[in-house]
C-alpha cells in the first residue's frame, strides 16, 4: 500500500480519543450512523457539514415498492424469458440487497446478478425502522453497516453503478477498511460515487486512499469531510486521474490550492466543480479546458483566479 503524507490541521483534526469513548466534539444527532437526512442543520452546530448533506446524489433506486412474483394465470414465468440484457436492467434498477435476493430464484438469475452493475446506498442497509430512530448504543448502526459495505463490495463480481456511503465513522483503526473499500470500487468500474465521512472534527491520520485516483470509471463524485492526501508528496497510482471525471463536489474537505490544481489537471473532461464549506483559506486557481460551472459555497477562499477556462459560463463565489 503506498504511502501517504499526513498533513496536520490543528483546529480541524481532533486527538484520537479512548476505545468506546464517545467523542464530545460530535453532536449527538451525528454519533449513532443514521441516515443523513435525518440530521436537522438548524439544530446540529456543525452547520457546514449539515448544508453540505443538501448537495449529495439522490439515489436513482428505492427501497419504498415491495418486490412480488404474480404468475401468469398457466403458471408460466413470462419475466425470466425476456432477454438477458432487458434482465440484467431490471436488477440493475433495484436496491443491491434485493438485487442479490434475485439469484435465488433459479440458475439463470444467479448468473444475471453476477453480471449486473447494482446500486449501493448505505442507508438502504440500516436495519429495517432504523432510518431515524436512534440506537442505545452510539456507533453501533455505524458499525453494522460499515461491516454490511464491505460484505457487498467483496460479494458481487460485477460492477457497480452508484454508490453511496455516508453512514459511516471513518477512524484510523478503520484505515485499512477505507483503503480496501477504494480498491474494489476502483476494480468494479463505479460511475457515480458519494463518499462521505461521518467524525467531527475529522479523526487526526485519515487521509483519503490514493487509490481514489485510480478510479478511471467514474463519471461523478461527491466526496464530504475528508482530509486530501498530500499530492505533492504522495506515491500516486501510475496514470492517476479521472480521465470520464464530468461532475465533482468537495463538501467540508481540508486541501491546499495545489491539490485542487492537480484534480484539475487529471479531470480532462470536469464540466461541474463544487466547493462546499472548504476548511482551509483558499486560493483558487480555475485552469480547465472543459470547466463549465465553478461554485464555492460557504467556503474560505481568499481568491478564485480564472486563469485559463474558456468555456467557464457559470462562477458562483
Amino acid at each position: 500500500m503506498a504511502r501517504q503524507t499526513v498533513r496536520f490541521y490543528p483546529r480541524l483534526v481532533r486527538s484520537d480519543l479512548p476505545a468506546m469513548e464517545e467523542d464530545p466534539w460530535m453532536p449527538t444527532e451525528m454519533r449513532h450512523g443514521l441516515a443523513p437526512d435525518t440530521l436537522d442543520p438548524h439544530k446540529n452546530p456543525t452547520f457546514k457539514k449539515a448544508f453540505f448533506y443538501a448537495f449529495l446524489l439522490q439515489s436513482p433506486v428505492s427501497t419504498a415498492a415491495s418486490l412480488s412474483c404474480a404468475a401468469a394465470g398457466d403458471g408460466v414465468d413470462l419475466v425470466s424469458l425476456l432477454p438477458d440484457d432487458l434482465l440484467r436492467r431490471v436488477v440493475s434498477h433495484l436496491p443491491a440487497k434485493d438485487g442479490a435476493r434475485t439469484a435465488v430464484l433459479s440458475s439463470l438469475w444467479r448468473h444475471l446478478w453476477r453480471s449486473a452493475a447494482l446500486v449501493l446506498v448505505d442507508t438502504h442497509l440500516l436495519p429495517a425502522n432504523r432510518a431515524g430512530a436512534r440506537p442505545a448504543r452510539a456507533g453501533a448502526v455505524s458499525r453494522a453497516v460499515t461491516a454490511a459495505v464491505s460484505a457487498a463490495l467483496e460479494a458481487h463480481p460485477g460492477s457497480f453503478s452508484f454508490v453511496s456511503l455516508t453512514c459511516s465513522f471513518i477512524e484510523r483503526a478503520d484505515r485499512g477498511v477505507l483503503a480496501r473499500w477504494v480498491r474494489l470500487l476502483a476494480n468494479k468500474g463505479v460511475s457515480e460515487l458519494v463518499l462521505v465521512n461521518r467524525p467531527w472534527p475529522l479523526p487526526r491520520g485519515v487521509c483519503l486512499p490514493v487509490a481514489l485516483f485510480s478510479c478511471a470509471s467514474l463519471r461523478r463524485l461527491y466526496l464530504g469531510a475528508w482530509l486530501f492526501p498530500d499530492t505533492a508528496t504522495a506515491t500516486l497510482p501510475r496514470a492517476a486521474g479521472f480521465p470520464n471525471l464530468r461532475e465533482l463536489v468537495l463538501g467540508c474537505v481540508v486541501m491546499t490550492d495545489k491539490d485542487l490544481d492537480f484534480v484539475l489537471a487529471v479531470s480532462p473532461v470536469l464540466e461541474i466543480l463544487a466547493v462546499v464549506g472548504n476548511q482551509t483559506q483558499l486560493h483558487a486557481r480555475l485552469a480547465s479546458q472543459s470547466l463549465r460551472c465553478a461554485q464555492f459555497c460557504v467556503s474560505t477562499v481568499e481568491e478564485v483566479a480564472v486563469v485559463d477556462a474558456p468555456r467557464l459560463e457559470r462562477l458562483f463565489i
